[in-house]
């Protein structure tokens, strides 16, 4: 038994993903950010697990969280900048394609696609048989239908251009439509054309493959359909004719050997040349496509030991589900493969062709002022941040709506006091017996996150603080300030879900400054 997953389902995966923030009835989500306690080593950020005890230090930990739109999460790809001297792969629709998506740097090979220094990204269709691309590719939908052949016998096809405004572009990844409608994008249904054929392979060499140049005796007039060789040494029906007065794309039809005559596919279309000399024509191997397309026309490289080395595709034909390609020439052996379109045609659905399973989230912490409505502190420090969906308002038990959803939530538990010392930043704050800081035995106790005369913010937060009751500092010393109002967080902790959680080095936060918080969910 043989069974096979395909990487649409990894697309699928993360197109739902996606969609689930703007559809008629969307996932209420968040990016969150938390944890403004130092690692034992700042430098090497603690390590997180999928685990129910590893969620809850999640939430205990939260700062504050931004609500998640439709426009702030993309498809994206990892970058893979066009480099020179570089071998990239080329599609073909009988390999994998997790392998034409995955490089080999010992071997200088990287995966099919590139993004250039124009923010143009193309899938590479042809390789040159394997060689080094020296030419980076320029050009879009609007030249040869998006079919860009550099000068060193690569061919790309355009799929689309990233915007510098776009803001899922980074160093490591690069966002990916997933059709030609989506407008943030420079891509258009115009080079989209169902059934390319774009390339050949090379299956077996063959050998015996001579090509030359013979004279024609006497010179043809037009319209001539037979004519006399100088000699008929290597010379085959069905191999390609060319010289003055020969139609593009004539080729023999017969091989009269014993009075050196062929004749032509199509006839003469003006005379030879002036003298016998002059008088030649080329004779050459043959590729002829055999298909339900029309318009696809290539060309042999044959090599002086009468090998056929590669195949190019020099017209790109269309409207072709099945072809087979044949060659005639003085040689035997050779076979070729004719390589098959993607559905509905190169570039019709970049993410998917290109294999995204990954999604950007990305938020802009201090977008509406440098705290948010002043639900973020704008001196403090965070080392966490992540996804959640589907919270419930705090004290309640349903998922909060997108109705009163607010953008911007605080998580931080706020304390009113009387006046008085002020605590230690980070510091651990409790009701309790004094001096006592052992966490079983207090009343209440959490991390002071920021501080003004009159409040403090607190994470962290175990139990229940009262009323009327100090809130000590364990390192400050501060003893004799009472807490006069208690301000609950907005959310119920432990509720909805954490999708994502990345732990990393401290982020300082200060007044005036925002954070873009990028995210990467891969499926």
């Amino acid at each position: 038994m043989s069974s096979v997953t395909s990487k649409k389902i990894s697309y699928m995966t993360a197109v739902q993903f996606k969609e689930s923030f703007y559809e008629p009835a969307p996932e209420v989500g968040y990016v969150y950010v938390g944890n403004h306690l130092p690692y034992a080593n700042e430098a090497n950020p603690s390590t997180t697990i999928d685990s129910v005890n590893d969620e809850k230090l999640v939430w205990e930990n939260m700062i504050a969280a931004k609500r998640i739109t439709g426009n702030d999460v993309e498809l994206v790809i990892p970058k893979i900048t066009w480099t020179a001297n570089t071998k990239y792969k080329q599609y073909d629709d009988r390999v994998a394609q997790e392998d034409l998506l995955t490089g080999n740097t010992s071997l200088n090979v990287k995966p099919m696609y590139v993004y250039t220094s124009q923010r143009n990204v193309y899938k590479c269709l042809s390789n040159n048989a394997s060689a080094n691309s020296t030419v980076e590719p320029t050009g879009d939908y609007t030249s040869s239908n998006g079919n860009i052949a550099t000068s060193d016998g690569y061919i790309w096809k355009y799929m689309y251009n990233v915007k510098s405004s776009n803001k899922f572009l980074s160093a490591d990844w690069i966002p990916a439509p997933a059709s030609t409608a989506q407008l943030d994008y420079t891509v258009s249904s115009i080079g989209v054309l169902d059934g390319e054929l774009t390339s050949i392979v090379v299956e077996n060499n063959g050998s015996g493959y001579y090509e030359n140049n013979v004279a024609v005796i006497p010179i043809f007039a037009t319209g001539c359909s037979v004519l006399r060789l100088a000699n008929t040494t290597n010379v085959v029906a069905n191999m390609f004719v060319s010289g003055t007065g020969i139609a593009p794309g004539t080729f023999i039809t017969r091989v009269d050997i014993p009075n050196s005559n062929i004749t032509l596919s199509t006839s003469t279309t003006a005379a030879g040349g002036g003298n016998t000399t002059a008088n030649q024509i080329a004779l050459t191997t043959r590729i002829y496509i055999d298909g339900d397309g029309t318009g696809a026309v290539a060309s042999p490289t044959i090599n002086t030991t009468g090998y056929l080395t590669k195949v190019t595709v020099t017209t790109i034909g269309t409207a072709y589900s099945r072809a087979n390609a044949f060659v005639y020439g003085t040689g035997s052996g050779a076979s070729l493969r004719v390589v098959r379109d993607m559905k509905n045609g190169h570039a019709f659905n970049p993410a998917r062709e290109l294999g995204s399973n990954s999604v950007m989230v990305v938020s802009r912490i201090g977008e509406i002022d440098s705290t948010e409505n002043g639900k973020i502190p704008a001196n403090t420090t965070f080392r966490q941040y992540g996804v959640m969906i589907n919270p419930y308002k705090y004290g309640q038990n349903t998922v909060v709506s997108t109705t009163n959803a607010n953008s911007v939530i605080s998580q931080a538990t706020v304390l009113t006091l009387v006046a008085g010392a002020t605590y230690s930043i980070d510091e651990f704050a409790y009701q309790g017996l004094p001096n006592d800081t052992t966490a079983a035995n207090t009343v209440a106790h959490g991390s002071i996150l920021d501080q003004t005369s009159s409040q403090v913010r607190l994470t962290n937060v175990r139990g229940t603080f009262q009323t009327g009751v100090p809130l000590r500092g364990a390192s400050s010393g501060v003893s004799d300030r009472l807490v006069v109002t208690i301000q609950n967080p907005e959310f119920q902790p432990y509720s909805g879900d954490i999708l994502y959680t990345e732990n990393a080095v401290k982020t300082s936060r200060t007044e005036g400054q925002a954070e873009n918080i990028k995210l990467i969910v891969r499926f």
